[in-house]
């Protein structure tokens, strides 16, 4: 097993101390463990996000459109038009602004 080395402060070493009465844990090391271990838990059990529909998206612009930034709303609208293509949504008619009167 590796090994690690680290300063602790005295607020580390008292909040270590705490934990260690608290968990009835006999080492520090395993009181690290237990603290790593339970801080991580909820990224380890995270399921893994597929971002394969947007892969290309960043990299398309080039030359004289890659210097001029786009509006924000032009590339949300852009990602939102791609994404549907990809999952083969109908497309939604665009939301009225607050001047509009049905």
């Amino acid at each position: 097993m590796p090994q690690i080395n680290l300063h602790a402060t005295p607020e580390f070493e008292h909040a270590l101390e705490a934990l260690m009465r608290g968990r009835k844990l006999t080492s520090k090391s395993e009181a690290i463990r237990c603290a790593v271990q339970e801080a991580a838990a909820p990224y380890l059990a995270a399921p893994r996000r597929d971002f394969s529909l947007l892969q290309g998206l960043i990299g398309r612009r080039s030359g004289a459109a890659a210097k001029r930034r786009a509006p924000m709303a032009e590339l949300e609208r852009e990602i939102d038009e791609e994404m549907e293509r990809a999952l083969r949504a109908p497309r939604r008619a665009p939301a009225r602004t607050t001047g509009d009167k049905a």
